[in-house]
């Protein structure tokens, strides 16, 4: 799909820097669109044009540094550096181009996600497309978790995503139906700050499901990757890990068993 890059203002910053904006849609630009709606955020403030892209800072830290810079660099020539928020690794960095670009173009919202939708550009868009745009949000906005299913030991595979979001969660099953994903889905209450709020849930559960995942879609993320060896090599994730412990495990540096419950 080439764009109509008409709607795209570049500033003179811009021009100065030679930020590059991507003529069509290809699947690092539908990853980068997946990572926006997962972490990413346009800001709203008038003649303000940064974007903030914000991961938990021990799991997402060597992913940011490593893949997020890079492709942001790939995609608009844009060098970008990740820096400590609080308990999170922040990329923050400002053009007008890219900016109207992910609006105007990719159909971002600016602002608030808590109404947004998959963009259209990627629901009419082909398979490949389709995959390398649900890797992105997976990479930041799902959850690779193994349950017990009344065993002593974590062992069984759910890849889950919560939402309070009803029209995202939708199009999002939608998409993984027509990838032939068998999906379980429903709302649940959640607890959060001492109040309770609807979500949207959906899971992908069982190995084969997450055999298909990976064969088809996949994650960049070492911190799924990560969960995803230890279950591998041992059958089994212990519960509260962080990427730190997995690595440790996997190199013989931390026994798995003095994670178990």
């Amino acid at each position: 799909m080439k764009f109509d890059l008409s709607k795209v203002e570049f500033n003179k910053n811009d021009i100065k820097n030679n930020t590059k904006i991507p003529p069509r849609l290809n699947e690092k630009l539908a990853h980068f669109i997946g990572i926006h709606l997962g972490d990413g955020h346009l800001n709203k403030k008038v003649h303000d044009y940064r974007m903030y892209y914000n991961g938990h800072f021990i799991n997402e830290f060597e992913w940011y540094h490593s893949f997020l810079t890079n492709l942001i660099y790939e995609l608009f020539n844009k060098k970008v550096t990740p820096s400590k928020g609080h308990n999170t690794i922040m990329i923050v960095f400002s053009s007008k181009a890219i900016h109207s670009f992910l609006n105007k173009v990719c159909e971002l919202p600016i602002g608030s996600k808590s109404n947004c939708d998959v963009p259209d550009i990627i629901k009419e868009s082909n398979k490949n497309i389709k995959r390398a745009f649900l890797r992105g949000l997976a990479d930041t906005d799902f959850s690779l978790v193994f349950k017990n299913r009344h065993k002593n030991i974590n062992y069984y595979p759910v890849i889950d995503h919560h939402t309070p979001n009803k029209k995202l969660s939708k199009s999002i099953v939608d998409l993984l139906l027509n990838l032939g994903f068998n999906i379980h889905s429903g709302e649940r209450l959640m607890k959060r700050e001492d109040k309770f709020h609807k979500s949207c849930y959906f899971q992908i559960n069982g190995v084969k499901a997450l055999e298909k995942w990976m064969r088809e879609i996949g994650f960049t993320s070492n911190n799924q990757l990560t969960k995803l060896k230890v279950w591998r090599k041992f059958g089994f994730l212990p519960p509260g890990t962080n990427i730190k412990d997995r690595i440790n495990m996997l190199n013989g540096k931390k026994d798995i068993k003095s994670f178990r419950k």
